[in-house]
């Protein structure tokens, strides 16, 4: 995350802030991120209205059944920059550079190595036999790697992330989405189905 952009954040509250809305999918409200920062209200405000007025954050309003629309905060698009890679545009430049030179199908071939690569990565270091204790392992793995994964767990498990540091590339080479989803379930040891939906990566068992 490109931290530097934002104005005496630091590691900080407003990062901090930033970070939970961005994992939150649909928004949070001043109250939501008190509670979760264990801040005043009035604090959480005033770094709200900063990021805001700075155009990182937008607002909009929560229909409620108890009275008046529930006020929310989410990334605004320069908001959601904020998290873009450096390393992805180097990604991009290589895979584009691939096709002059090798043709237009080079771009997709490295793309295969490179998942492919990456699952014995994760493998390596995911233990278990169960699916369950396989997706928790793996989700821990890419909480780390920056992807704000989190595991949930009811009738049917899903494993949701809140950010993708591949963003663009998916969206430069669409074909790049159905290797994911090999990936995962070749990790998991079973079919998984890829969605995106609110702003999250949603892979669940097929």
């Amino acid at each position: 995350m490109r931290t530097n952009l934002i104005l005496g954040a630091g590691r900080g509250p407003r990062l901090a802030v930033l970070e939970l809305i961005k994992r939150s999918g649909e928004g949070l409200g001043v109250k939501e991120l008190a509670d979760e920062l264990g801040m005043s209200y009035m604090g959480v405000k005033a770094h709200c209205v900063a990021l805001t007025a700075a155009g990182h954050l937008t607002t909009w309003r929560r229909p409620s059944t108890k009275g008046r629309p529930l006020m929310l905060y989410r990334l605004a698009e320069p908001g959601e920059r904020l998290f873009a890679e450096s390393e992805e545009e180097l990604g991009l430049g290589i895979l584009k550079e691939a096709a002059g030179l090798f043709g237009a199908t080079a771009p997709q071939k490295l793309l295969v190595m490179f998942f492919r690569s990456q699952s014995a990565a994760y493998r390596e270091r995911i233990t278990g036999v169960g699916t369950t204790e396989r997706a928790l392992a793996l989700v821990r793995l890419r909480e780390r790697d920056g992807r704000m994964s989190s595991l949930l767990q009811g009738e049917r498990w899903e494993i949701r992330e809140f950010h993708n540091p591949l963003a663009a590339l998916f969206r430069r080479y669409p074909d790049a989405a159905a290797m994911e989803e090999h990936m995962i379930g070749e990790i998991l040891g079973v079919a998984v189905k890829r969605r995106e939906e609110g702003g999250a990566v949603i892979f669940t068992a097929r």
